[in-house]
């Protein structure tokens, strides 16, 4: 998954979990785990998201397009 940030950073990793405003007391925002390679995870609340892009795994060695989608 890439996520674009509002200030224009670009995060690109797995999506480990998600904790919706419901159960979020503090932000009272939707929250998304951000699974980073080298990093560690990193928590990204929903009003931080510019877009978000789904990136398809490789299969038989063959890439996938984006496919965008939103949160």
């Amino acid at each position: 998954m890439q996520i674009t940030l509002g200030e224009g950073s670009v995060l690109t990793g797995y999506v480990d979990g998600f904790s919706s405003a419901t159960n979020n007391d503090e932000s009272g925002e939707d929250e998304l785990y951000l699974s980073i390679a080298g990093s560690r995870n990193i928590l990204v609340t929903a009003s931080e998201i510019a877009s978000i892009q789904v990136l398809e795994p490789a299969q038989s060695k063959k890439r996938f397009p984006l496919v965008a989608a939103s949160l």
